[in-house]
């Protein structure tokens, strides 16, 4: 496609479309934090010269794209993980009774290898945050909560110590396994107590930046996880 066929196509494109890659590039450019809230509409109408409608159609869309969340009565603000649609690997539309044995499947591929590179990269404050993260869910065993948000956090903690955005991006997609291994879990005795030796484990192989005790004992959790909820391991992933 030449140049004048490329300024055709987005002359083409309706105003609020535009605007809306005017706001994700200012997005990108301007390195706004999960939370940020978005300059009001009455600032985005000056500076894009657009009327309140467009601003609004533009916000909308992106809204739809999970860019950003729109707070009746407080604005604008950029989302947990811009871009990342709640269901984006389509796991609804999977056949149920098989997806817990998949999502644990995958995680037993990926997540050791994560944990190795989370211990070569980690940062002081990845650590504080582990700890307490660990400490929250023991704190919510304790009392009967349900501690599935902090075990999610916990694992995302330990992509964010890897510095690779993909990584982020995508192990929060797998990870609805965790709340589904609850459930599959609670009623094992014992259940809790070997994941929650298998964090500590994980936390101080990578505070300790021992790459190899991270991928081992991440590799446990997954294998002591399945197999608390029924699932059967490919001999291949033994190996």
């Amino acid at each position: 496609m030449d140049r004048t066929q490329m300024d055709t196509g987005r002359k083409a494109r309706k105003l609020p479309e535009r605007v809306a890659d005017q706001l994700r590039e200012m997005i990108i450019q301007e390195s706004m934090k999960t939370g940020a809230k978005l300059p009001a509409e009455a600032e985005l109408m000056a500076r894009f010269g657009v009327s309140r409608s467009t601003v609004r159609e533009a916000v909308k869309i992106l809204q739809t794209e999970h860019i950003v969340d729109i707070r009746q009565g407080q604005g604008t603000f950029l989302c947990a993980m811009p871009g990342l649609a709640q269901d984006p690997l389509g796991l609804r539309f999977a056949d149920q009774e098989e997806l817990i044995a998949q999502l644990l499947e995958t995680r037993l591929l990926i997540e050791p290898g994560v944990a190795a590179l989370a211990a070569k990269r980690r940062q002081p404050h990845h650590l504080q945050a582990m700890k307490a993260l660990l400490d929250k869910m023991d704190n919510a065993y304790l009392h009967g909560e349900d501690y599935t948000p902090y075990d999610f956090e916990f694992h995302s903690m330990i992509a964010e110590c890897t510095g690779n955005d993909v990584m982020k991006r995508l192990l929060p997609t797998i990870h609805e396994s965790i709340q589904a291994g609850y459930h599959h879990t609670q009623s094992v005795e014992g259940s809790y107590q070997r994941a929650s030796q298998c964090h500590m484990e994980m936390y101080r192989g990578i505070a300790e930046c021992d790459s190899e005790r991270a991928r081992q004992a991440a590799q446990r959790h997954m294998l002591q996880t399945m197999h608390d909820s029924g699932v059967e391991v490919p001999a291949v992933l033994l190996k």
